[in-house]
């Protein structure tokens, strides 16, 4: 089996689906078998965030042309043609297909995050709409369909339509070991680097979902018994201007303190992690969320929105409040702040929870599909779909 992983346009997915990328690159090795082979095409300025891969089986390709043009449609074709790969797979949807009649191999799209459908975006109508109509006629053309989560397959089907359920599957999403309990001494360094003091809270947002933020800030502000923690966003460049307002109105000023994640290494994201006290997690898509697993991974309680999406996900290792009620983010604040028995509590289920979801586990499960998906006819595939399993 030869796959063809396209990441010519990554650095500009969202954060959801470039963590995916991450966990998978850095998993491809022990998921490896005898008879399979990588081929991993990069854009022209593509910085890696992990090591290269250096392994027989795994090659790199540069490719020169821009994602989306006619000229980069030729070279891909090209690249295809010499290379012959059984599977296109890309995590980026609205990256249309190759076209090509011959040499055609299986398309493969990784749903991560799909927020461009559900309209999360500052376009006016018809270029909002126009963009949904490709992502539907990207996916539609794809031989199969693979989601982290039941609840975002299951709105994908209502949005793309019923010709969508066959082509879905679930792979759950891992967790990289990089992501675990961390000490105080390890959690220092990059404390010291980033100037932030020993009590912390930790939440993700970025510019585009940043009013979900404001209940949490609220809450923050209103609690007595947490009045001098520091909360650490993490988010994009433009996150600080965004929530400028709702930081004086909720009088914060000096209790936040942004940091952009592209600037960040990924053992200071983890030990960012592993040095908090509570996870926020205000958002309410229905969207795999890396940071709820994250935290859990890394023995910090979370509080997140409830939404029927995290509820089968994340079982009882979160707390679950209403996502704009800032007074039910005040009351857990405050119980896991105050109880050791409810955090302990939490801490342990979560562990629980995520103790067999790891990066090798989903790269393993990924190859296992890739091979039977290039061995077979897709209609033998479509037998073990989410239509077969859709409980």
């Amino acid at each position: 089996m030869h796959i063809l992983f396209d990441l010519r346009t990554y650095k500009r997915l969202p954060i959801s689906a470039e963590v995916y990328i991450a966990d998978m690159m850095d998993a491809f090795v022990p998921a490896l078998q005898e008879d399979d082979r990588v081929t991993i095409l990069l854009g022209a300025a593509t910085l890696l965030p992990w090591e290269p891969i250096e392994h027989p089986a795994v090659s790199y390709l540069i490719a020169q042309e821009i994602p989306g043009s006619l000229r980069a449609n030729t070279e891909i074709v090209s690249i295809i043609k010499q290379m012959n790969p059984d599977i296109w797979w890309t995590a980026d949807i609205t990256l249309a297909p190759p076209k090509m009649k011959a040499h055609a191999p299986k398309i493969v799209y990784a749903v991560e995050d799909f927020r461009v459908l559900e309209g999360f975006s500052n376009d006016g109508f018809w270029k909002r709409y126009l963009t949904k109509r490709k992502i539907c006629q990207n996916l539609l053309k794809a031989e199969a369909i693979i989601c982290p989560l039941k609840a975002i397959a299951t709105r994908l089907i209502s949005v793309i339509g019923l010709a969508a359920r066959h082509k879905t599957f679930i792979i759950e999403n891992g967790i990289h070991p990089i992501f675990r309990p961390h000490s105080p001494d390890e959690v220092l360094q990059i404390r010291r680097k980033h100037l932030i003091p020993q009590r912390y809270v930790l939440t993700t947002c970025t510019s585009a979902t940043a009013e979900y933020l404001t209940p949490v800030f609220e809450a923050i502000g209103a609690s007595e018994e947490i009045s001098s923690i520091t909360c650490v966003v993490l988010g994009d460049a433009a996150l600080p201007y965004t929530l400028r307002q709702v930081i004086r109105d909720c009088h914060l000023e000096g209790m936040i303190r942004f940091l952009n994640m592209a600037k960040l290494e990924p053992y200071e994201v983890a030990a960012l992690y592993g040095g908090a006290s509570i996870l926020f997690e205000p958002s309410q898509d229905i969207a795999y969320l890396p940071s709820v697993l994250r935290a859990l991974a890394s023995g910090v309680p979370v509080i997140c929105a409830a939404s029927a999406a995290n509820e089968n996900i994340y079982g009882n290792a979160v707390l679950r409040v209403h996502p704009t009620d800032a007074r039910e983010w005040i009351r857990a604040l405050t119980a896991l702040t105050l109880s050791s028995t409810l955090r302990d509590r939490q801490v342990a289920n979560g562990h629980a929870q995520v103790s067999a979801l790891t990066s090798t586990a989903m790269a393993k499960h990924s190859f296992a599909f890739a091979r039977l998906l290039s061995a077979v006819p897709a209609a033998t595939i479509r037998k073990n779909s989410l239509d077969a399993h859709h409980d």
